[in-house]
């Protein structure tokens, strides 16, 4: 046995790591863990994969499981619309946690119930706290109170109020006035408060699930997009999951007919796309694929493009069959996609009576070419045998017409970048083997998506090369600028996508027209460092040069 760093143990067989971690036995102290977390890297991380969870995680930094499960709490609507001086009760807790305000209470008392929430009421169990400490409320009255609020009874909140103005004039901790201002804040809470039962156990989760993306990274993410099939937003969910990963150092992969697996799966440290993720692929395809494996004995780990194209053309649909190709799980055989393609086609052309024949002539000749086949099905029919003839007589023209466009199809097969692209976007989700970006000239470009994600300045100023994929327009609502319109844009090149670039109203009035999705364009600028973000200054043209 071997105890790595991150706490788990581990069985050695044969100086082969067997990955057995035990989820009860893992440290809650975990550095990579936290700090993962406090990056924002927290796609897929339960309840901290949307943006405005990165976002937060990132702000608020939570080093410990009290800090986590206050940041699922302040997540919530009610905290984040409750304003209170001109700022939500989540900016509150971020600006007290990070000294940038002072930790201040209404009333002495209530320090010792609110000092773990920097003096913000955050969860309803700090309101039953609040009621006992404050008013003396016994466990049966706390427990109506607990009832109001999580039912947002806003009738019961009404009786209470009084029970509670009252007792705690009684019980001298505070004035009625102040009792009154006190419980405004829990008859508000209703909208806003998180149980915190719920919160620490989703807490729980999240940590969990950021522990296995620290130190499985590559098994977390075939799992997370095995499970984006079937999602209402596949593609984006896809995107987003393959972006991290490229960020994170790993190379998700198209489908690899040779593998035939079904789903994404771990095929050494690739997540690796399976046959059914194509579009256009579903289960039974994949099903009637190995079928035919078995019945024309076919071993697809080891047969060429030939033997693959005769054997399986007639059992795999040919929208199926084309998304294979276009999408790279047929890269293997080492041809264009346009080839196999357009070899597919006229593949398609054959009559159900020819293909049988074609298929046992390529078993008889192993090297034999797809026009070889059907040049030697028409050398061998022979019209005067009295029996059923290999093809109809009114075929022999287009047969030899499929001869030539296979020798000479007339044009040059070109599988451009943004050709490629473009299909393994269609039938992937995104692009993974090249990008239009590989068309053009980058030569003054000095950084990458990648590159800027990971830290990197010039004095010089940054350029990046990148294709825009989105903009988002927004109109300054304060400052000078007020009224003016800015913009947010996600831009991406070989290397990830990068979706906190910004441009201000006089750059963006300035260059808006260039914005188009699809555009290749030189960005140059700066970062920005107070959030991180790439600020575009000046946009330039970039060169085609395919």
């Amino acid at each position: 046995m071997k105890t790595f760093e991150c706490g788990c143990m581990f069985e050695t067989e044969n100086d082969q790591i067997i990955y057995n971690p035990d989820i009860t036995k893992l440290p809650l102290n975990c550095k990579a863990t936290w700090d993962l977390i406090c990056e924002g890297n927290t796609k897929g991380v339960f309840q901290l994969e949307s943006q405005l969870g990165r976002s937060l995680a990132k702000q608020t930094a939570p080093s410990n499981m009290e800090e986590l499960s206050d940041l699922i709490a302040i997540m919530r609507p009610g905290c984040l619309e409750a304003i209170v001086d001109k700022k939500s009760l989540t900016q509150h807790y971020i600006d007290r946690k990070h000294g940038r305000d002072p930790v201040e209470y209404f009333h002495p008392a209530l320090q010792s119930m609110l000092s773990s929430t920097y003096g913000i009421l955050v969860y309803q169990e700090q309101a039953l706290l609040i009621a006992r400490g404050i008013a003396g409320f016994d466990l049966q009255e706390a427990d109506i109170l607990r009832k109001a609020i999580g039912k947002k009874n806003v009738g019961l909140m009404t009786e209470l109020k009084e029970n509670f103005i009252s007792k705690s004039e009684a019980n001298k901790v505070v004035n009625r006035e102040q009792a009154e201002e006190i419980f405004s804040w829990i008859e508000k809470s209703q909208r806003y408060s998180f149980n915190k039962s719920h919160s620490v156990s989703y807490a729980y989760n999240s940590y969990l699930t950021a522990y296995t993306k620290a130190h499985f990274p590559h098994e977390f993410f075939t799992s997370y997009l095995k499970n984006a099939i079937g999602k209402p937003d596949t593609y984006e969910e896809i995107q987003e999951l393959v972006n991290n990963a490229r960020i994170m150092d790993i190379d998700v992969r198209p489908p690899n007919i040779k593998n035939m697996n079904k789903n994404f799966k771990l095929l050494g440290e690739f997540p690796t796309f399976g046959m059914t993720d194509v579009k256009g692929v579903g289960g039974s395809v994949y099903d009637k694929m190995l079928e035919c494996a078995v019945d024309s004995k076919i071993d697809v780990s080891k047969c060429d493009w030939n033997d693959f194209l005769i054997g399986f053309g007639s059992c795999i649909k040919v929208n199926a069959f084309e998304g294979l190709i276009l999408c790279g799980a047929l890269d293997c055989f080492n041809l264009k996609r346009s080839e196999m393609s357009h070899e597919l086609q006229h593949f398609k052309e054959l009559s159900k009576r020819e293909v049988p024949w074609i298929q046992e002539c390529k078993k008889r000749n192993k090297d034999f070419s797809l026009g070889q086949c059907i040049n030697q099905m028409i050398l061998e029919n022979d019209w005067k045998d009295t029996k059923r003839p290999i093809y109809r007589k009114d075929r022999l023209h287009d047969l030899n017409s499929l001869i030539e466009s296979l020798k000479n199809p007339g044009y040059h097969f070109d599988d451009s970048p943004s050709w490629l692209a473009q299909q393994e976007e269609k039938y992937l989700g995104i692009a993974l083997t090249c990008t239009k970006i590989d068309e053009y000239d980058i030569s003054n470009a000095n950084c990458t998506c990648k590159e800027f994600v990971n830290g990197f300045n010039s004095t010089h100023g940054i350029a990046i090369a990148a294709q825009i994929e989105g903009v988002r327009e927004w109109k300054i609502k304060n400052g000078k600028a007020k009224g003016q319109k800015m913009a947010f844009i996600t831009i991406s090149d070989s290397s990830c996508s990068l979706d906190n670039t910004v441009i201000f109203s006089e750059e963006w009035l300035k260059f808006k027209q260039h914005f188009k999705e699809g555009a290749v364009l030189l960005l140059r600028g700066s970062r920005d460092k107070k959030r991180n973000s790439f600020l575009i200054k000046s946009v330039h043209k970039i060169k085609n040069i395919v």
